[in-house]
């Protein structure tokens, strides 16, 4: 697998074509001009950890997905995730921020299809975790060694926390310009990337384990079709050629409802 970093430049064409774009649209993601859009929706966790589709849960309410709806008009529940109706749906957690690893591969299977041999991908990856610059935002927990004094054992972990906050990646990267794309916190770090990143991230291996976030971002270096997952939101949002969207509407793991390029997400009602 192999990555490299890209200048924000390499971004460049979606702030050019989204900036003026009504923020709740699609087209405020995903530039407009595709063929078609779909958004791919995240999975929502039941009190076992089992992943949930939005239309178990649609179907208990008796409820009819839209191509605008957010998850918690689909289950009844408030911004904040309390029942706001009498037949709100009260066994799971809100959606996934962002595709689970399975139908992450699946997903990626269909866009690497879709594009000719050989060809690069461009990949964001949101600036806000914590890994990418380490610091004091990371810190850990260790139990004591009895065999230890306490001066030693403070000093093991003095090691340890060092270690846990030494940042991802270099200056290449860290002083690097981001990609920024409006609204506070919508910046990433851009890398270019083989097929075989593209179906199984991994960033970095830090001591808090692998690092495997999804993409928030990616396309073909032809631009031929993007994708989009915002911060904490509950869908990515896919615009391309109709023969991809349409394999995506029928992927059996991934559930996907069609939408427009002014499709305001949020506002169904």
């Amino acid at each position: 697998m192999q990555f490299s970093h890209l200048s924000a430049e390499h971004g460049a064409w979606i702030s050019a074509a989204c900036a003026s774009a009504d923020p709740s649209t699609v087209v405020a993601q995903i530039p407009h001009g595709y063929e078609r859009y779909v958004r791919i929706l995240h999975p929502a966790l039941d009190e076992d950890d089992q992943l949930v589709r939005w239309d178990a849960v649609a179907r208990s309410r008796n409820h009819i997905i839209t191509a605008a709806d957010l998850f918690e008009t689909v289950a009844g529940l408030d911004a904040q995730g309390n029942p706001a109706t009498e037949d709100a749906w009260v066994d799971s957690d809100l959606p996934l921020d962002q595709l689970p690893e399975e139908q992450w591969q699946a997903l990626a299977a269909e866009l690497i299809k879709a594009t000719p041999n050989e060809q690069k991908y461009v990949l964001g990856l949101w600036a806000g975790y914590a890994f990418i610059e380490g610091g004091e935002r990371i810190q850990i927990e260790r139990e004591p060694d009895p065999a230890l004094s306490e001066e030693e054992n403070q000093r093991v972990y003095e090691l340890a926390l060092a270690e846990a906050q030494k940042p991802a990646f270099g200056p290449e990267v860290l002083d690097a310009e981001q990609l920024e794309l409006g609204g506070g916190y919508r910046n990433y770090h851009l890398f270019e990337s083989d097929a075989q990143f593209l179906a199984q991230p991994q960033w970095a291996a830090t001591a808090d384990g692998a690092q495997r976030q999804r993409p928030a971002l990616a396309f073909a270096a032809d631009h031929q079709w993007m994708l989009s997952t915002e911060p904490f939101d509950d869908c990515t949002i896919l615009g391309g050629p109709a023969a991809l969207i349409e394999a995506i509407l029928n992927h059996p793991q991934l559930e996907a409802i069609e939408v427009g390029q002014f499709t305001r997400i949020g506002h169904s009602n």
